[in-house]
């Protein structure tokens, strides 16, 4: 570490020294490379540093799900369980810590970040006051900076544990298209009034997430090789002119109802000499409430169906199309591979006064939401908010250049400590 981070008032050298190794496991999310990694031993170390401040586990252990039960669980997390079978399980883990003895909701303030990170791991490093690494700001690194800013409130306020009670979850299952089904919707029923979820939001309290539903279109026939290219259904035709003609009729429907809608991934196969009759196309769409998501749903699957007369009405007469276009109805499916989960849209004057008295401010613009964890804890009599240093674009969450100041992470910590401080009074209080 350099001199700049010295100077720092609350996060200091033995918090950076945690922090690097805490960054040198890697905790990739077996959702994006099939494989395990150190999420378990992650936790199993953040615990142990917890335990050091006052915190008991609760539980540490992996994640359960029923395929059978969860009728819900997105696609893809049905894929890789598939792919990895008992594996996927050890691989991972859940964390759940407290503070006190158990209380009354009013009484509870929690925490949560989340340990799995997005693929590939990084090299950890520290220059001129900036430190490196995967999840230093999504959100490894936001979660440290909670057990530190805890750390300062029990050091000023001995007595804290006596009048509140402190939550800490360090979840898996957020990246990956995970969506917090096997991490934070497991631990959703231990939360408090108050309940913060680490992630960057430029140091505002964000009540709003949104959160996506996911179509793949997918074509199933016959293929061939280039000399016949008459003789089979293309794919690639037909979901070229399908994501052309999504694009068209949705684009400015969906934003006027307040959604976002993404033409995402098209793939047949690599091959300059052959029709491939296989292949698929990604949609994804965002919403900030489920009254816009009933109107996506039906949107999309009859922009789908429109699609689909476009092209056999275009290439019904074609040389080397008309057979792709006289089967595209019953080679072509849509299929949703996630959909019908919950946002996060709430308010609570009380407790949004606690997070003034902090010093935090609440964010006034609602298109700033953005799918995470969140969504999860949307209760009633609670307030839930989105909380961290930095942005995710600015900061490089999910790319190679993920990185933060050392200084705004000891500035985040203090603001941990306030809204703990101010929690801590009010209870305490009745302020």
């Amino acid at each position: 570490m350099d001199k700049y981070t010295e100077h720092l008032n609350l996060f200091t050298s033995v918090y950076q020294s945690h922090l690097h190794e805490l960054l040198q496991l890697d905790t990739t999310t077996p959702m994006e490379t099939l494989k395990s990694s150190q999420i378990k031993t992650a936790n199993e170390y953040f615990a142990s540093l917890a335990s050091a401040v006052g915190f008991e586990t609760l539980l540490i252990s992996e994640p359960e799900i029923s395929l059978e039960k969860e009728s819900e669980l997105p696609h893809r997390i049905r894929e890789v369980m598939e792919e990895m079978s008992e594996e996927f399980f050890h691989s991972q883990s859940n964390l759940l810590l407290r503070l006190g003895e158990e209380k009354p909701k009013a009484e509870t303030l929690m925490l949560n970040f989340h340990m799995d990170t997005v693929a590939p791991h990084l090299p950890v490093s520290c220059n001129d006051g900036i430190i490196r690494g995967r999840g230093v700001i999504d959100a490894k690194g936001l979660g440290l900076c909670m057990l530190c800013g805890v750390d300062k409130a029990l050091r000023k306020y001995p007595d804290l544990a006596q009048h509140m009670c402190i939550l800490m979850q360090s979840v898996c299952g957020e990246e990956g298209g995970s969506m917090g089904f096997y991490g934070s919707k497991a631990l959703s029923h231990y939360s408090g009034v108050l309940n913060i979820i680490a992630e960057p939001t430029n140091n505002k309290a964000l009540d709003q997430s949104t959160t996506s539903m996911t179509a793949k279109i997918q074509v199933d026939a016959n293929s061939s090789t280039d000399d016949t290219p008459q003789n089979a259904v293309n794919a690639t035709v037909i979901l070229g002119a399908i994501a052309y003609e999504l694009a068209k009729s949705l684009d400015n429907i969906v934003a006027k109802i307040g959604a976002k809608l993404c033409i995402a991934g098209i793939h047949t196969g690599h091959l300059h000499n052959r029709v491939y009759g296989q292949g698929t196309l990604m949609i994804n769409m965002a919403y900030r409430s489920s009254s816009i998501a009933a109107q996506l749903k039906p949107l999309l699957e009859k922009a789908f169906e429109d699609a689909k007369q476009v092209i056999l009405q275009s290439f019904e007469n074609s040389h080397f199309y008309a057979e792709t276009a006289a089967k595209v109805a019953s080679t072509s499916h849509l299929i949703w591979t996630k959909q019908s989960l919950p946002v996060l849209n709430n308010r609570n004057d009380h407790m949004e006064k606690i997070l003034n008295l902090a010093g935090v401010e609440r964010e006034q613009d609602a298109s700033k939401a953005f799918t995470c964890d969140a969504m999860w804890f949307q209760q009633p009599n609670a307030y839930t908010v989105i909380f961290g240093p930095g942005d995710l674009g600015d900061n490089g969450a999910h790319t190679e250049d993920e990185h933060i100041e050392l200084a705004e992470l000891d500035a985040y910590s203090e603001r941990i400590f306030s809204i703990v401080e101010a929690f801590y009074r009010q209870v305490k209080y009745k302020d």
